[in-house]
């Protein structure tokens, strides 16, 4: 792991491979090792960029708010702070949320974009009480208590049931999280901008890549992504919860693959 100091934060990382660069955004609550199988997979390629985002993992936080945009032109940041002009950019989750600001906020630092189990909606009234809802639990609860209540929506049934290490393993790294940077985060959440009418500032090549089992981000929510972008690929894994790169890490590596290839990004 190194780190770096990038638009006022220290951000911690991990890099693997050499060539085209690849960025790798991971989703709230987890940290950089949910994408260990694409890390294996792709550095034999890639030179993979992959960090903890604000507030989470071994990335500080110094505020007590936190926004989209902010983790957006954290990321950004990061990349300029490596002397890379540009990269490829693979958002999973609230990663997701975070590659869609970074392609509009910074588009010359975006040159193909992956969209994995995201959306690109704002939250309804309904998941913005949700929202507050789990922001009151882990104050009163504690993030081992949410990591005990969160981790089953993200796995479908058969995988939870199949007695693989992957539940387990990112239960410890939500239990790790400091409840104030959940709350943070869940609230950055609430209040993100409806990107939906920007999708179409989004001109670079992209991947939309759905769990068919996804408990949190349907596929009709992910095939509205795909439509709303110009040049898009899509892919619905089937059987998959909403930890596709996890419970499905063969098919979100090709996914991944494929669209460097497509922006001409292979070596």
């Amino acid at each position: 792991m190194r780190s770096v100091r990038a638009n006022g934060i220290r951000i911690s990382f991990d890099e693997a491979g050499s060539g085209a660069p690849l960025l790798l955004l991971h989703g709230f609550s987890l940290d950089r090792t949910m994408w260990d199988a694409q890390v294996e997979a792709l550095a034999r390629s890639y030179r993979l960029i992959v960090p903890d985002l604000r507030g989470l993992g071994a990335t500080e936080n110094p505020g007590v708010q936190i926004s989209i945009e902010q983790m957006a032109d954290d990321a950004a940041g990061l990349l300029m702070a490596l002397d890379i002009p540009a990269a490829a950019v693979a958002g999973f989750s609230m990663g997701g949320y975070v590659l869609a600001q970074m392609a509009v906020r910074h588009p010359l630092k975006v040159r193909a974009a992956a969209f994995v189990c995201t959306r690109a909606g704002a939250d309804n009234e309904e998941q913005q009480k949700a929202r507050l809802a789990n922001m009151r639990f882990i104050d009163d609860e504690g993030s081992e208590a949410f990591a005990s209540k969160f981790v089953p929506m993200l796995f479908s049934s058969a995988y939870l049931a199949s007695g693989a290490g992957g539940p387990g393993k990112h239960r410890r790294a939500i239990a790790s999280q400091l409840p104030r940077n959940l709350c943070a985060l869940l609230d950055a959440m609430r209040q993100r901008e409806d990107m939906t009418p920007r999708l179409g500032e989004i001109r670079v090549p992209c991947a939309v890549v759905a769990g068919e089992k996804d408990q949190l981000v349907p596929v009709q929510a992910m095939r509205e992504l795909h439509e709303g972008l110009a040049d898009s690929a899509f892919d619905v894994i089937e059987g998959s919860g909403h930890m596709a790169p996890v419970e499905a890490p063969d098919r979100v590596s090709f996914a991944l693959d494929q669209l460097m290839q497509r922006a001409g990004m292979w070596m």
